[in-house]
């Protein structure tokens, strides 16, 4: 279903540092500790800038909207493969969709690793895999099962990717803790628009500003509910079609 535009006036303060359209030179960033960023850092070892070109999405663009007007209701997951998150409350949620079999989505776990540990008391992180238990014990890359710390869930029939139009992954989405409205969306690692600490950290710094504490709710905004899917419903269907984001394909995104 489609949302209504989406107004959050106490938190216009983080959109003024929040550069989301913003091209930086490949040369100019330093990816070191930053492994996730291993197509930026190849760009930069051959010398060459990031294209100057507008951000891409793989899905439809639901940025300022409700999470909950989006999806018709709430985050739905199939099963948690470790601890889901006990309480969100006051945090913002970051939450992204992947499968074990994208080279994209493995490289981007280390990043939601990074943001888990390093922005634990403002942030939570929820990874949604689109493949079950199965593909993730056998799945390939530095990163093992046994490596993921992040609320780890299974949603083979895709609810959340669904209703939000995603049709190239990883996709992401950065929820706010007020109204559940949705400030960031897309490809954490897309060259050029990556969700890089240096951007996160600038959103996240606004929670301890008195301003903005002053209006966070004792309850979450939206919920993360666990129920098995219905597969005669129409957004709740494998979509087998599925692939890994590529640019070919990609709609541009006007900030």
């Amino acid at each position: 279903m489609k949302s209504k535009l989406f107004q959050i006036p106490v938190l216009l303060v983080i959109l003024t540092v929040f550069p989301i359209a913003t091209q930086v030179s490949a040369q100019a960033q330093d990816n070191a500790g930053q492994p996730w960023l291993v197509e930026t850092a190849e760009i930069a070892k051959k010398g060459i800038p990031i294209p100057n070109r507008p951000q891409m999405l793989w899905a439809n663009s639901v940025r300022f909207q409700n999470i909950t007007e989006v999806l018709g209701g709430p985050i739905e997951v199939e099963r948690w493969v470790n601890e889901p998150p006990k309480n969100f409350a006051g945090k913002f949620v970051l939450v992204e969709v992947w499968a074990t079999w994208c080279p994209p989505c493995r490289r981007s776990l280390a990043l939601l690793e990074y943001f888990h540990e390093k922005y634990k008391d403002e942030l939570v992180v929820v990874s949604i895999c689109e493949t079950d238990e199965d593909a993730l014990k056998k799945m390939e890359g530095p990163t093992k099962l046994a490596d993921i710390k992040v609320p780890l869930a299974v949603d083979t029939y895709r609810r959340f990717a669904n209703k939000l139009g995603v049709w190239g992954i990883p996709h992401a989405v950065l929820i706010e803790p007020i109204s559940g409205a949705i400030l960031w969306e897309g490809m954490p690692t897309q060259i050029g628009y990556e969700l890089s600490d240096e951007k996160l950290g600038k959103i996240l710094a606004n929670l301890k500003k008195p301003a903005v504490i002053a209006k966070l709710p004792q309850t979450a905004p939206f919920e993360i509910k666990t129920c098995p899917p219905d597969p005669n419903k129409p957004n709740e269907k494998p979509k087998t079609e599925m692939r890994s984001a590529g640019e070919e394909d990609g709609i541009t995104v006007e900030k």
